[in-house]
């Protein structure tokens, strides 16, 4: 591994996101220079002329100068679209970059230096909005949490420059030579952030969603958003930019006030911003993400308000202090908010914003730093300017605005969960199906007026379930007798005899006729080995109200799942690319379904449905908002096997990241074909089974192993398992005739084999549906069940097939041969191995539109309607 790789992963970036990452660090640290050089300027300026006063009027024309800004950028956000923006807010960067310069060159008064702050103020605002605008775009909610630390870190070693130079600066000419540099900066970041047009769409696209339960008053969204969740977070930005702005406000007095020396203020002032920017840069790198992974949004949100309150508490304490140590507590208190705010606030709170719809997600942030953090810039210069100077009075007023965030942040994490549940939600008002109530379906008039039927005859209807024919109206008779059917139904969930097919559609009965006895039978179905009917049994359990008693049972089932899982994975890494490997894979789809269905017996289901349904969308962002919900749904080993599992990777890492969070299990299949032969049909599909059953080596063959499969329902099954057989027999002469003197009907089902070799076999019946394309998208663990109901059907050259006008009840396969579709004399089509005719007859039994004819000695495939729609 090389050594960029090493470091990308040890930041959690993937390979393919590397260039991205790139792209945007350089971005941020070219802003991050030349803001923080256009900052240095203006506070030598400012702390040179009346800081007492010229301060807060540098905040309060600050705030005014961002609030147009910001509603400038927001209108030609807008109406240019976000590339163009993105662009024309740099070039105006530059343009206010000159604007500065001249007022540095030859601006010596308080306004001037009030116009540069404001300048500065401007400039941050742009580029900050700029910046989280396409980044916001590009990246998706889960992207977030992992990248924003680490693009956001970009700007702190360009930061901890600027402090540096800061303290090397001594008068206004060397302050002309910091604004070239800055120049630059802006210039370097303008291509950057073209290289990254090239690159990246960055485009305001969003799928359509339902209307919110609790929206915002329409007169009130311009201010506050159309979601609670924007509104909340602006509020809480007005407030912690009020409190910050009086931080920063009384270290810089105080250090006026300490050091009367222009050269010793800047060198305290710089050492302290070298160090903010250094510790937040290693914090943001090292333990944002981290934080978030393992605590979550919320823990990390309010790390800010809540450390800022216990030390403005710790104020009551000064008298003890002294001068030097109050100026100490100053210091501590201004480095500890630039760094929670830079390293976790800021991170998060654009993650919080991303499960928002694009155009939303612009507006909700051009909001926040456009208008309500200018405004709580605001707020903090008019209260230092009308309330007494004391510093007593200005802590109090932080304490109680800093207690006013806190609170609106903690209420901004539900609106959070709430945004992402209408994220996934269905679109355009739908409702998932409701979930029965046992006593009003007792007490419905179509459940009292329910015929009635006694023992036999309900044994009658459940045995009909095995004939395939009969099935379909069987389901039907015996949901119409309801609990009647159901102690007949129980008794044969919970026997386990009953063909898997049989099963599924009891299972099915069973889930709509919800009651305490329907209920246990199928928890004690879904805890039978055959996972097939845990699938069945999880499917029904959906239209039942879950019990918090069944709990403990789930989650053995879970972690069950889960085992299988880290079996499966090791399985997949150790087989290598083939058949058997795209085998494993969709035994793990499998693994992933009936986890989300353990899932919802064990939290609220809704949001788990919601979440299972996107999390399979094409769409990165719905699959990115369907994770985070997860994430804040289930417990946190769960979620991140789950999340393993969903997320693309190599079975070799995510096998190593199972063994992580299931240490001390049995991480792999010994000998992977013989261990899916040891555990047959009870745990994986036909095909797979088929697959290593012709993988088994001979030396790691035994009799026991093929004895169950020679005796399978499958077909597909009992051909791989005399295939085997023969390959044992040949290479391991002696250990056959040993099993043969115990069982000597092996010879009979060898030569029966040997004479029907000539048909077409299972397994090449799969082959023959895979080249099809009508069904080429389709897994062969899929299309092993089709196999059964395939009738060959051989065809002489010129032997009509269906003529038109007869009805439709078949689909056709041409295997072998050439067939021709007729209107009378007029040959409309020729139909080739692997072509397919016919299709629209599974839909619907409509009248043929055509003649079908075979062209030549012809095999061909017939699917008929009744039988495959079953």
């Amino acid at each position: 591994m090389t050594f960029l790789a090493r470091w990308q992963q040890l930041l959690g970036i993937r390979p393919e996101e590397g260039r991205s990452v790139g792209l945007f660090f350089l971005h941020n640290f070219l802003l991050g220079i030349g803001t923080i050089l256009v900052y240095v300027a203006a506070n030598v300026i400012l702390l040179e002329n009346h800081p007492e006063t010229s301060l807060p009027l540098a905040y309060a024309a600050s705030a005014l100068a961002m609030l147009g800004a910001g509603q400038v950028y927001a209108h030609y956000e807008h109406h240019l679209g976000l590339q163009k923006v993105a662009v024309r807010v740099l070039l105006a960067v530059v343009v206010l970059m000159a604007v500065i310069g001249v007022l540095v060159a030859f601006g010596r008064s308080v306004a001037a230096a009030v116009a540069i702050m404001a300048g500065y103020r401007v400039i941050y605002l742009l580029t900050n909005l700029e910046f989280w605008g396409v980044s916001a775009v590009v990246f998706d909610v889960r992207q977030g949490r992992r990248l924003f630390s680490v693009i956001s870190s970009g700007d702190m070693p360009a930061k901890a420059l600027g402090a540096v130079l800061a303290v090397l600066v001594h008068h206004h000419a060397e302050l002309l030579w910091l604004l070239l540099l800055a120049f630059g900066a802006y210039a370097g970041a303008l291509l950057v952030v073209q290289a990254t047009g090239r690159s990246h769409q960055v485009e305001v696209r969003s799928a359509a969603r339902a209307a919110r339960p609790k929206a915002v008053a329409t007169p009130l969204q311009r201010w506050l958003g159309s979601s609670r969740l924007v509104g909340t977070m602006c509020l809480s930005m007005l407030l912690l930019a009020a409190v910050t702005t009086g931080i920063e406000y009384v270290f810089f007095i105080h250090v006026k006030e300490q050091f009367h020396d222009q050269a010793q203020v800047m060198r305290y002032v710089g050492t302290v911003l070298a160090l903010t920017y250094l510790v937040a840069m290693l914090l943001k790198l090292a333990v944002t993400g981290r934080a978030l992974d393992r605590l979550g949004p919320r823990p990390v949100l309010l790390a800010l308000p809540l450390v800022l309150l216990a030390g403005l508490a710790l104020f009551g304490v000064r008298n003890e202090l002294g001068q030097a140590g109050l100026l100490l507590y100053l210091c501590g208190l201004f480095l500890v908010q630039e760094v929670l705010r830079r390293a976790f606030f800021d991170p998060v709170f654009l993650v919080l914003f991303q499960p928002l719809p694009a155009p939303e997600r612009l507006q909700a942030h051009t909001l926040a730093k456009g208008v309500y953090e200018p405004l709580g810039l605001g707020l903090g210069a008019l209260l230092l300017l009308a309330l007494p100077a004391g510093l007593g009075w200005q802590i109090s007023w932080m304490l109680l605005l800093i207690a006013g965030a806190a609170l609106l942040l903690y209420r901004t994490y539900g609106h959070y969960l709430a945004e992402l549940s209408h994220a996934v939600g269905r679109r355009f008002g739908e409702a998932d199906l409701p979930e029965p109530d046992p006593l009003t379906a007792a007490n419905t008039p179509a459940a009292l007026n329910r015929p009635t039927a006694n023992e036999a005859e309900v044994a009658a209807l459940v045995a009909a379930l095995a004939n395939k024919k009969s099935r379909s109206a069987a389901t039907s008779q015996l949901l119409a007798l309801g609990t009647t059917a159901l102690p007949a139904l129980c008794a044969l969930l919970q026997s386990g005899v009953a063909e898997e097919a049989v099963m599924r559609r009891v299972a099915y009965i069973c889930g709509q006729l919800p009651g305490a006895a329907s209920h246990r039978a199928l928890v004690q179905l879904a805890r039978q080995p055959a996972l097939a009917c845990r699938e069945a049994a999880l499917r029904a359990l959906r239209y039942h109200p879950s019990n918090p008693a069944d709990a403990p049972v789930f989650r053995e089932l879970l972690g069950q799942e889960l085992r299988l899982a880290q079996q499966l994975l090791h399985g997949q890494a150790g087989v290598g690319a083939g058949p058997l490997h795209h085998a494993l894979g969709y035994e793990l789809k499998r693994v992933e379904q009936r986890l989300f269905g353990l899932l919802q017996q064990l939290y609220p289901p809704q949001p788990i449905r919601d979440a299972q349904r996107h999390v399979a969308q094409a769409t990165r962002e719905r699959q990115a908002n369907a994770l985070e919900i997860l994430d804040n749904l289930i417990d946190r080993p769960t979620y991140q096997a789950l999340q393993t599992l969903l997320e693309v990777g190599s079975p070799v890492a995510k096998a190593a990241r199972f063994d992580r969070l299931l240490p001390g299990a049995p991480t792999t299949f010994a000998r992977l074909p013989e261990a899916v032969v040891e555990r047959g049909e009870t745990m994986f599909t036909d095909w797979t089974v088929s697959l290593a059953l012709r993988q088994l080596p001979p030396a790691h063959t035994r009799f026991v192993l093929l004895q169950p499969h020679l005796a399978s329902a499958s077909l597909l099954v009992r051909e791989s398992a005399l295939l085997a057989l023969m390959n044992w027999a040949v290479n391991r002469p002696a250990a056959y005739q040993a099993a043969l003197t115990k069982s000597p009907a092996l010879a009979d089902l060898l030569m029966n084999h040997a004479a029907t070799a000539a048909h077409v076999s299972a397994a090449d019946r799969v082959a023959v549906l895979q080249r099809t394309a009508l069904f080429a998208a389709t897994p062969p663990n899929v299309l092993s069940a089709i196999v059964p109901i395939m009738q060959e059907v051989p065809l002489a050259a010129g032997q009509q097939i269906f003529a038109q006008g007869d009805l439709g009840n078949s689909l056709f396969i041409v295997h072998e041969g050439e067939v021709g579709i007729f209107t009378g004399a007029r040959q409309l089509a020729t139909f080739g191995p692997g072509d397919f005719f016919g299709e629209l007859a599974l839909l619907d039994a409509e009248p043929r539109s055509a003649t079908a004819r075979a062209l030549a000695p012809t095999l061909a495939f017939r699917l008929d309607q009744e039988i495959f729609t079953m």
